[in-house]
C-alpha cells in the first residue's frame, strides 16, 4: 500500500503547485489610480505626457503622408504606427517600455483593453454620463507578483475629422471602407463616431530605473 501511495502524493503536490502556478501567472495585473498632480509622480507624468504629444503628432502626420497617397480603404491597412521610435531612456530616468491605444470600441482586437485599461475607460465613460469634468490625464499604478511596478499614463483621445472617412457613421465611411472592414476586421466596433466624441485612449507605459544596490 505505502508503494503505490507516496507516487499517488507526490503527483497531487505537483499537480496543486502547477495549478496554482497557472493561476498566478493568469491573474490579472493590481492597478491603482494615483493623483497626477502629486509630486512624487511628476517625472513619471512628464515623461508619459511629452511621449503622447509626440505620439499623437506622429499619428497625424502618418494619417496625412497615407492618405496622400492612398485611398481611405487602402490606408486601414497602413495606418498602425509601427516605425514609431520609443523615447531613447536617460541615464537613471524613467523609461517608456510601451505605447498602445484602446477604447471600449475597437477595430483591431490586439488593441483590447487589459483589466487595468479597462478601468481607466470605465473612469471615462462615468465622468462623461455624469457630465464631469473629463480627466485630461490619468496615471495609474500597476503591479504584478515579482515584477518591478509599471506606470502608465494615459490621455482620452477624440475623434478629428480626418478620423471619420474610416471611423464616421457607416452610411458616410468613404468608399470601399464598409468592405475592406469586413474582410480584415470582422467585429469591428470602431465605427459610428463624431467630430470631437470620445474615442479610447493612449497610453504610455513606463518603468522606473533599477535601483544601485
Amino acid at each position: 500500500m505505502k508503494a503505490r501511495f507516496y507516487p499517488v502524493v507526490l503527483s497531487l503536490a505537483l499537480t496543486l503547485v502547477a495549478f496554482a502556478a497557472n493561476r498566478a501567472a493568469a491573474a490579472p495585473p493590481a492597478h491603482a489610480f494615483v493623483d497626477p498632480d502629486t509630486p512624487a509622480v511628476a517625472q513619471i507624468r512628464l515623461l508619459g505626457e511629452r511621449t503622447i504629444d509626440q505620439l499623437g503628432n506622429a499619428l497625424i502626420l502618418e494619417v496625412r503622408r497615407v492618405l496622400a497617397k492612398s485611398s481611405p480603404a487602402l490606408a486601414i491597412g497602413m495606418l498602425h504606427l509601427k516605425d514609431y521610435k520609443l523615447p531613447l531612456p536617460a541615464p537613471g530616468q524613467p523609461v517608456v517600455t510601451a505605447v498602445r491605444r484602446t477604447s471600449l470600441r475597437v477595430r483591431n482586437p490586439a488593441n483590447s483593453p487589459d483589466a487595468a485599461d479597462q478601468a481607466a475607460l470605465d473612469l471615462i465613460m462615468e465622468q462623461l454620463q455624469n457630465g464631469d469634468d473629463v480627466a485630461r490625464v490619468l496615471v495609474q499604478r500597476v503591479t504584478l507578483p515579482g515584477q518591478p511596478p509599471e506606470w502608465r499614463v494615459y490621455r482620452p483621445l477624440a475623434a478629428l475629422q480626418q478620423c471619420l472617412d474610416c471611423h464616421g457613421k457607416e452610411a458616410a465611411l468613404a468608399p470601399g471602407v464598409a468592405d475592406t472592414l469586413k474582410v480584415f476586421y470582422p467585429a469591428d466596433k470602431a465605427v459610428d463616431y463624431k467630430p470631437g466624441e470620445w474615442r479610447g485612449l493612449i497610453r504610455v507605459s513606463i518603468k522606473e530605473p533599477a535601483k544601485k544596490s
